[in-house]
């Protein structure tokens, strides 16, 4: 696997590739989540056709430390600085909840980067979107992160029975050990979570999203608690002729929860 940095203005981008098909899948991760978290099985699926390419968001994981204030406009402006470093003109966008947001502002305002779009669990922000359930609201509660958040791996345990679908980390421990080890090895610093999360306030693209022109996936989790399912269908009505896919017994993370399944659909999609 090839690794390597991007110059993004003043920041740098790390970024790992696999993969060496003639198409280039940009996978972008979702809030405090570093390119690891992406897992092994749902990327090693697209890397049999795609040059499948993971970065880490400003500031995360193995990009080095990135001062607050910045908007997702700036870490979509990121993404294209990843592609510049790999001399790509053009790449499929696949985003994860904020990597989504981020993935529908660069089909916004970088539109000749983007070829095909994938959106995973993810909203259009704004005062219109349905909100997490009480449950998962604790993830955010002052409280609950100073009592967990000065233990990664505690709060990384707690978030992980809290977006995952019931049941599925004690059916799958060994998911939750691998996500555990992601954190122990690249800890999110707490204050680039905060600016990620104000970064995600800050972007209200309910009507933006319908100047989205092009072709859209967006995959869903039925009982995602973080951005309930309705966000899914109601992105979907606004992006002009995009397809919907939900998944039964699915939470936040389908790249994990139903790897197999979703590389059928995205593999179909791109091809």
């Amino acid at each position: 696997m090839k690794t390597g940095r991007a110059k993004s203005g003043n920041v740098e981008i790390a970024y790992s590739v696999e993969g060496d098909g003639p198409e280039t899948v940009l996978l972008v991760m979702g809030l405090g989540g570093r390119a690891a978290d992406w897992g092994t099985a749902f990327p090693s699926e697209l890397a049999r056709r795609y040059r499948v390419v993971r970065m880490d968001n400003r500031g995360v994981g193995a990009s080095p430390r990135a001062e607050g204030g910045y908007e997702l406009s700036d870490l979509a402006r990121d993404t294209t600085a990843v592609l510049d470093a790999l001399g790509t003109e053009k790449a499929h966008y696949c985003g994860v909840s904020m990597g989504g947001m981020i993935s529908q502002l660069a089909a916004l305002e970088h539109a000749p980067r983007i070829d095909k779009l994938v959106l995973l669990s993810t909203h259009f922000g704004g005062h219109g979107v349905v909100p997490p359930t009480p449950l998962a609201m604790r993830l955010f509660d002052p409280g609950e992160f100073l009592s967990r958040g000065r233990d990664p791996v505690a709060m990384m345990q707690f978030t992980i029975s809290v977006i995952t679908a019931p049941g599925f980390a004690e059916k799958h421990p060994e998911v939750v050990t691998t996500l555990l080890e992601n954190v122990r090895r690249e800890p999110t610093d707490p204050r680039a979570f905060l600016a990620q999360v104000q970064a995600i306030i800050g972007s209200d693209r309910s009507e933006k999203v319908q100047g989205i022109r092009a072709k859209t996936l967006v995959v869903h989790g039925t009982e995602d608690q973080l951005i309930p399912v309705g966000n899914g269908k109601a992105l979907a009505e606004r992006i002009p002729g995009s397809k919907l896919v939900l998944f039964e017994d699915c939470g936040h993370m389908p790249m994990w929860e139903k790897p197999a399944e979703l590389a059928r659909e995205v593999l179909s999609f791109l091809g």
